[in-house]
């Protein structure tokens, strides 16, 4: 059988609808399921209210044939997703035995006792299809209604991720067959251009087409560039794809990061891994944030040497050995003190390259000279030293989270053979 598939996305938990955490899990559903052709006809949330949630899940399945809902199906009181499906089918819920042994022999692995509340993940909707969990504790389930699924997940985005690709997107198969349509889709980072500036380099390219979008997803500092190309012919979608990529790249080339959705940290190290090149971090403004993003990738001890976080002018002196009569001539946040900065941090680091920062992240010390939002970044190598200015202005977490990427950037440009600019303040 080959059909389209249409699936709705639903999130449960009244953290989501309050605003108090990002409700990331749409995405990952929409991403897993739209990268095997399943297309996605709605998203919604709904809090822990039994009323709301049997509304809105019966509500989501007359919508679509497929549900994929996630959240809920934790120990504590506020998780009631399985209490309300039951309500819905007007069943019991029912000890799963095999779903039970399963999360005893979970915490058996980790090595801690198991709350008597864990046995509240194995109660079950009575004719539920049972999804194991082999990452967590709390198994999901499926129910068919009225000719459609819905699948139920914890709300966990890692458990979540790697059983819906692994056992739900199988299970719709098996319901409905492989989806006619083909799907690829492909996400470019970008870093050092406005939305609206790439929305007019981009103009062209942005108008949709049969089978093509292009969504521009701004997370700050970065902007996500995704390109989603559907059809029948493998061929012809990975041709649009490509030629859609290239004119792109043609464009925005310097500004783009990376063309598989890697962020900045990960692009970098993997240039220096690449390059067998050491580097070490002299952080002022940023406050260690740049070592923090750096230390996030895997491998990064066998490039990254360490960071001196040199707030204070008596430790760029002491520890990266910046001169008294820079900083009293020029001021810690200079071009001058970064560099000095930098060298210092390639010294103590025994690195093939220091990269610094300095600068003011506000809310007060800035002047008419060097207002809140200046910030210099350095770079020393064997053979140059160099120095970029920049005035980014915004709140202090905008400025030091700017400072830190814009460091970054400034490294995989620097090794990536794009010219570099030092006098931009």
């Amino acid at each position: 059988m080959n059909m389209i598939i249409e699936a709705w996305i639903l999130t449960i938990g009244n953290e989501i609808i309050n605003g108090v955490i990002t409700d990331t899990n749409r995405e990952t559903i929409s991403r897993e399921l739209r990268s095997v052709g399943i297309s996605i006809k709605g998203m919604s949330s709904v809090g822990d209210d039994i009323p709301a949630m049997i509304e809105e899940i019966d509500r989501a399945m007359r919508m679509s044939r497929v549900v994929v809902v996630s959240g809920g199906l934790g120990p504590t009181e506020d998780d009631k997703t399985s209490e309300a499906v039951a309500k819905l089918l007007g069943v019991e819920l029912t000890l799963n035995e095999l779903q039970f042994e399963r999360i005893k022999d979970r915490f058996l692995q980790w090595g801690r006792p198991m709350a008597e509340s864990n046995r509240k993940q194995a109660l079950l909707p009575v004719g539920s299809e049972p999804i194991p969990n082999d990452h967590g504790t709390a198994p999901g389930f499926m129910i068919h209604r009225n000719g459609s699924i819905a699948m139920f997940y914890p709300g966990v985005p890692r458990e979540l991720s790697r059983m819906l690709k692994e056992q739900g997107i199988p299970r719709i198969f098996r319901t409905f067959g492989q989806p006619k349509s083909i799907f690829r889709s492909q996400t470019v980072m970008v870093y050092g251009l406005s939305e609206s500036r790439l929305a007019e380099i981009l103009q062209d390219v942005a108008i949709d087409e049969p089978g093509f979008h292009l969504a521009f997803l701004p997370r700050f500092p970065v902007i996500r560039l995704r390109l989603d190309v559907s059809g029948d012919d493998v061929r012809a979608v990975e041709d649009v794809l490509s030629q859609k990529l290239s004119i792109i790249l043609n464009r925005i080339g310097e500004n783009v990061i990376a063309v598989d959705g890697q962020g900045i940290e990960q692009v970098t190290v993997g240039i220096l891994r690449e390059r067998n090149l050491t580097l070490a971090l002299a952080e002022s403004i940023t406050g260690g944030m740049i070592g923090e993003m750096v230390t996030r990738v895997p491998g990064s001890s066998q490039c990254f040497m360490g960071s001196i976080v040199s707030y204070s002018n008596d430790m760029k002196t002491s520890l990266l050995k910046v001169s008294e009569q820079t900083l009293q001539a020029r001021g810690a946040v200079s071009h001058e003190c970064a560099r000095e900065m930098a060298i210092g941090a390639r010294s103590a680091g025994f690195a093939d390259i220091g990269l610094s920062v300095t600068g003011i992240a506000g809310p007060d010390g800035g002047t008419p000279q060097k207002p809140v939002g200046t910030f210099y970044v350095g770079l020393a190598t064997p053979d140059d030293v160099l120095s970029r200015g920049f005035l980014l202005p915004g709140p202090r977490d905008w400025v030091k989270t700017l400072a830190a990427t814009q460091a970054l950037d400034t490294l995989r440009r620097w090794l990536s053979g794009i010219r570099l600019h030092g006098t931009e303040l």
